[in-house]
């Protein structure tokens, strides 16, 4: 059996001064991960670096705003190789996974026509239900669901192919669940939609926490994240 390197917690805890805080008299212990998530020292001394040094709007030509775009770019660098991507431009920030997923929403409903489908789960959070089914009937779209097995709360992806046809335009699906953590066979489910003509979407804000995320490996076409979240 190979030798494991144990993750020591105890100096990285101590590297988010959040954690350290005592309410009365006990360390706190912060249980709504999907409300937030605390920071170490080294994200709190970059916030603070780049407001002492001073930035701009993106985009103008003064110094300010080279310093903002700089420090983009070496995020949306970072984040490539984050989730493995093969360009820095392929990387979107925006507010949260809901606002990017209104946004795309109404940006992929544009290409679609009448009697057009989609398919959403049940298992997936409402911020990857409702764009989509706002957008469908704004659309005059046809949405399709795919359901979950109760005993062990997995979506039924032997299921999807019965619901997948030259109208599918998109598979908005999660990675894994929000409320009870199972997780999905998303490049299984990629080729089986891909092998229809439709999109994927993957919803990984609660997977990304917790392994580790590569988009080419997965095929999918949109992967969306809420960073605050992440640690």
């Amino acid at each position: 059996m190979n030798e494991m390197t144990l993750l020591n917690p105890v100096p990285l805890r101590a590297q988010f001064p959040a954690l350290q805080l005592e309410v009365n008299g006990r360390t706190a212990v912060y249980l709504d991960g999907p409300g937030g998530t605390q920071v170490p020292q080294g994200v709190i001394d970059a916030m603070s670096g780049y407001l002492r040094h001073g930035g701009s709007n993106s985009g103008g030509p003064f110094l300010t705003s080279q310093y903002t775009d700089d420090i983009t770019n070496a995020a949306r660098t970072a984040m490539m190789d984050l989730y493995n991507a093969r360009r820095p431009d392929e990387i979107v920030f925006g507010q949260n996974m809901t606002s990017l997923n209104f946004s795309l929403s109404r940006a992929l409903a544009r290409t679609w026509q009448p009697g057009d489908e989609i398919i959403v789960t049940r298992l997936d959070h409402d911020a990857n239900i409702s764009p989509w089914l706002l957008a469908a009937q704004d659309s005059g779209v046809i949405v399709r669901w795919l359901d979950f097995d109760p005993t062990d709360c997995t979506l039924r992806l032997e299921h999807l192919p019965d619901l997948l046809n030259e109208k599918t335009r998109l598979l908005a699906i999660t990675y894994a669940s929000n409320a009870v953590g199972s997780i999905t066979d998303i490049k299984r489910a990629a080729e089986l939609a891909h092998a229809a003509g439709a999109l994927v979407l993957v919803d990984s804000v609660h997977f990304a926490p917790h392994g580790l995320l590569d988009v080419q490996a997965l095929n999918c076409d949109f992967l969306i994240s809420s960073s605050y979240k992440f640690d």
